[in-house]
């Protein structure tokens, strides 16, 4: 199999390599690393790169089987995540006890939540059409970032002790997640991930 890959150089100091959403292979190198160099760290990196393009060639077929989503469809769901995201956010804020800023809810393209410094929180709609479990493992996991602002030993062991089944949740959402998500035609999500 070839690898068709996009290059985008910065002044970072190490090689890395990601498969976008859209099924593309992205590369990001430091300034001067040489065209061998990159050949070199895709050829070692061919078997990752070629599961994850045959795991979203999976996804895209499953997301047609389910049907894409049309404008409507999403309108509609942005209107329940609306009403049901807040409600979530609210119990376990209580629970947790912690306090939050604005809560913004949009179609995202590769995110599922947020947290910022300042305590507001940014949830991708789709979750509404997800289990309300999955849904409520997503707004533990962004208001535990209010006591730690890391994926510390710590902030798991905050999560465990308000949500002891998110491992479950986690897995499941890394597992079914990408399907929701191209149920989106590419053509409905603007840069950014907002529709």
């Amino acid at each position: 199999m070839q690898i068709t890959y996009i290059i985008q150089k910065s002044r970072r100091r190490s090689i890395s390599v990601s498969v976008l959403s859209d099924g593309r292979v992205l590369v990001k190198s430091p300034y001067r690393t040489t065209e061998q160099s990159v050949q070199e760290f895709l050829a070692s990196k061919k078997a990752w790169i070629t599961k994850q393009i045959e795991k979203q060639n999976l996804q895209i077929q499953k997301a047609k089987e389910l049907g894409f989503l049309s404008e409507d469809e999403i309108r509609q769901i942005k209107k329940k995540a609306k009403t049901i995201i807040p409600d979530r956010v609210g119990y376990y804020a209580n629970r947790i006890g912690v306090t939050y800023g604005r809560i913004s809810i949009r179609l995202q393209s590769s995110r599922w939540g947020s947290c910022t410094a300042n305590g507001n929180l940014n949830f991708n709609c789709l979750l509404a059409l997800m289990p309300l479990e999955i849904l409520d493992s997503v707004v533990v996991h962004e208001l535990c970032h209010r006591k730690h602002m890391n994926h510390s030993k710590e902030f798991y062991e905050e999560i465990d002790k308000f949500f002891p089944d998110y491992k479950r949740c986690d897995k499941w959402l890394k597992e079914n997640g990408g399907v929701y998500m191209k149920r989106v035609p590419l053509s409905k999500i603007r840069i950014g991930g907002i529709l």
